[in-house]
């Protein structure tokens, strides 16, 4: 496995080319070495699926879904990265970069779950009345699921205007240009919510340099400053094998501090899920420096996050449900049982895989040394 599921290392033997699989190597490369091209080639992959959502939503048809999707993924991976990657390039300058990109999080978050919502519901096992009014329901709240694409499609078309997806002309280079930003978009990111545990230096709270309400949102602007920041010569010396060990280390921590959390406890399982994901990420990334260890562990995360997502999607379902008026209260009654009893199912299933997961990751990384106090 390569970085970023299919983002092979740069060729050749110069700083930037990442060792054959197993980590000795690692030791030897430097952090900016093997992170640097890794987050260029998937700044990249960014640009590219943006471009693909605009071109396939040209006059007013609807993007196509694989490019969203696309879109929503490889925006996610470079957000994971840029955690570690602001023990290389500062975190002053990594944080509004990370702070703008998330508001791209959010607005894809919000078409997430207006699909996910659509795809729980009418897969329900349900008698003919409630299904009906179920399939009443997602037909009018289809219209929702249309504006947060549509969303997505016009942040994306202000560095696409044209029909050939060239972007727009930025300002002048500078780690102090500022790029310009409109309020968040109403709706769910992949984050947790308000009164949800978070890993230290992830909360929501505003920051310098952090997108700015009633100004535009462009998603080039911080593309552009990460590159160069990526490429200023400038950056804090470390080894790529012990960066790899603190990002894969911190992220199996978080992933252990909520481990034990009640089941039943939805925020939590929702935090839990993207800790996971963090965990899959991060492995994925660092896997030529780990081998088959970083791969096993990508692997595991990967069916842990897939579970407690099947869980915090029918969570999603029942906040709906329970407050869907325009059912009558036979039909909400007969929904709401009914994921009940699928939650009931997956938390079951999540449960005996949490422990079995949890184990086998911390018998992987049992040489990983603990995490500094902090300060």
């Amino acid at each position: 496995m390569t970085p970023l599921e299919g983002s092979a290392p740069p060729e050749g033997g110069g700083e930037g080319s990442a060792p054959p699989a197993g980590g000795g190597a690692g030791a030897k490369l430097s952090a900016r070495g093997f992170l640097g091209p890794v987050l260029l080639t998937h700044i990249e992959s960014v640009r590219a699926d943006a471009r693909r959502v605009v071109a396939t939503s040209a006059h007013g048809a609807e993007p196509d879904e694989e490019a969203v999707h696309d879109f929503r993924v490889s925006l996610r991976r470079l957000r994971t990265l840029l955690k570690p990657a602001r023990r290389i390039y500062g975190k002053k300058r990594i944080r509004p970069i990370a702070d703008g990109l998330r508001e791209f999080a959010r607005a894809t978050g919000t078409l997430r779950d207006e699909e996910v919502l659509r795809e729980t519901l009418t897969a329900l096992e349900l008698g003919e009345a409630p299904r009906a009014a179920v399939a009443a329901w997602v037909a009018q709240r289809s219209r929702r699921e249309h504006e947060a694409r549509a969303h997505i499609v016009e942040l994306l078309r202000r560095d696409h205007p044209g029909d050939k997806g060239a972007p727009r002309a930025d300002g002048p280079a500078g780690d102090a240009e500022e790029p310009r930003a409109d309020a968040p978009p109403a709706g769910e990111a992949d984050e947790p919510r308000a009164g949800t545990p978070v890993a230290v230096g992830e909360a929501d709270e505003p920051r310098a340099g952090a997108p700015v309400v009633g100004e535009r949102l462009r998603l080039e602007p911080y593309l552009a400053r990460l590159e160069r920041r990526i490429s200023r010569k400038r950056a804090k010396k470390r080894g790529a094998e012990a960066l790899a060990r603190r990002a894969i280390r911190d992220a199996l921590q978080d992933v252990r501090a909520l481990a034990a959390s009640d089941p039943s406890d939805g925020a939590a399982m929702h935090a839990l899920r993207i800790r996971f994901k963090r965990l899959r990420y991060s492995a994925e990334t660092f896997s030529p420096l780990f081998g088959e260890r970083a791969e096993r562990t990508a692997k595991s995360a990967s069916r842990l996050q897939r579970r407690l997502g099947q869980l915090h999607d029918v969570d999603e379902a029942l906040a709906q449900m329970t407050r869907a008026e325009e059912l009558s209260p036979d039909d909400r009654a007969a929904v709401v049982e009914a994921l009940g009893a699928e939650r009931a199912r997956l938390a079951g299933k999540a449960t005996e895989e949490l422990a079995q997961e949890i184990e086998t990751l911390a018998s992987l990384w049992s040489d990983a040394p603990p995490a500094p106090s902090p300060g």
